[in-house]
């Protein structure tokens, strides 16, 4: 009795000079199934105001820093980051919860994409959080196979983990800018004008939206359009225009720009120049509202009535609002977009008609 009484005392011994002993920092930190993976950046996920993105090799792909009600991205000079894609990447983060933890040794963690992103190879993204001087370091590495789930360890922990969803981290900077520079819908355009240098004119109208085709204004004589297709196109040059990059406005040359007009049927007139140069397809806008409607002094709407007065002052504060946003989206910046979009936008009348026939 007294001998077993004495080897129960010597293996306790040993087992807290182990936990004296052992460091801490070297000690696995495990995650109970279903826990959150960032319990805290649940509660802060408002406060988060630094997102780093940085791919393999160490190599930083995006910085995005909060900036008033705004993100912008350091990479784009400033430019808007796109806050859908942000916000649900730090939604993912902060609802994702531990399905099982994995690995805590690192000779594995390439298995599962969450080794250190130093190598040059490294499969995983790491995405740096920071609120105010608190900053947390998440490897998102491969999705799970077979199961849903991606596999992820936190930058300081030794422990990796299989959380319960997936989480889309982007490894280009342009995927986290705000590409789209304008989206206007063929329905709402009333016309579009376009002026080479040179003096050749395009315009094309429609009197109404519930108008399926524009009208080619000053047809030549016995010339026929190439196709009703080739004249509706026109109405579409903003819709869903897309940039490939953009940087401040400098010193480029307009002096030979292609210019376009185009205005909405609420009033909104946006004016664009178009310039090639080294090899990109250039833009520049500016939104006007000259030709909406005028809300006038309500002692001269003697035939109106105080609600029809109201309708045409929110008609009016929407235009304005309209152009506002565009211009605080777009002032400043040059835009390189596709060449497709380009090569419309500067249609000249012989590319809208049908060629000669030759005698």
């Amino acid at each position: 009795m007294k001998r077993s009484f004495l080897y129960l005392a010597a293996v306790t011994a040993v087992a807290l000079l182990v936990v004296l002993f052992t460091d801490p920092g070297e000690s696995p930190v495990s995650k109970a199934e279903n826990d959150l993976l960032l319990p805290e950046l649940s509660k802060q996920i408002n406060a988060v105001d630094r997102v780093e993105i940085i791919a393999a090799g160490n190599s930083l792909v995006a910085t995005m820093v909060k900036f008033g009600n705004g993100w912008q991205l350091e990479q784009m000079d400033g430019y808007s980051v796109d806050w859908p894609k942000l916000r649900t990447m730090l939604a993912e983060l902060a609802q994702a919860r531990v399905v099982e933890n994995k690995t805590d040794n690192p000779e594995y963690y390439a298995r599962l994409g969450v080794e250190d992103v130093g190598a040059a190879d490294a499969g995983g993204v790491l995405v740096s959080l920071s609120v105010g001087n608190q900053t947390t370091g998440i490897i998102v590495g491969n999705e799970a196979e077979g199961r849903p789930g991606q596999y992820v360890r936190l930058q300081n922990e030794a422990v990796s983990a299989l959380v319960d969803r997936e989480i889309d981290v982007f490894t280009e900077a342009l995927d986290w800018a705000d590409t789209t520079i304008v989206d206007i819908n063929a329905s709402e355009v009333a016309e579009v004008e376009i002026i080479h240098p040179g003096g050749e004119r395009v315009l094309v109208t429609r009197i109404s939206a519930d108008q399926t085709d524009f009208d080619f204004v000053g047809l030549p004589e016995g010339r026929e359009t190439r196709s009703s297709w080739a004249v509706n196109s026109l109405g579409s040059v903003f819709s869903m225009l897309r940039m490939e990059s953009v940087r401040p406005q400098d010193s480029l040359d307009w002096s030979d720009a292609v210019k376009l007009r185009l205005l909405m049927f609420s009033g909104v007139e946006i004016m664009a120049d178009m310039v090639e140069a080294n090899g990109e397809y250039l833009l520049r806008l500016k939104a006007d509202h000259p030709a909406a409607n005028v809300v006038r002094d309500q002692s001269q709407e003697n035939e109106s009535s105080i609600e029809q007065q109201e309708i045409k002052k929110q008609a009016a504060d929407d235009v304005a609002k309209t152009v506002d946003d565009i211009n605080r989206r777009v002032s400043g910046w040059l835009y390189a977009i596709p060449k497709y979009k380009y090569d419309t936008m500067v249609s000249k009348p012989e590319d809208l008609l049908k060629p000669l026939e030759q005698s």
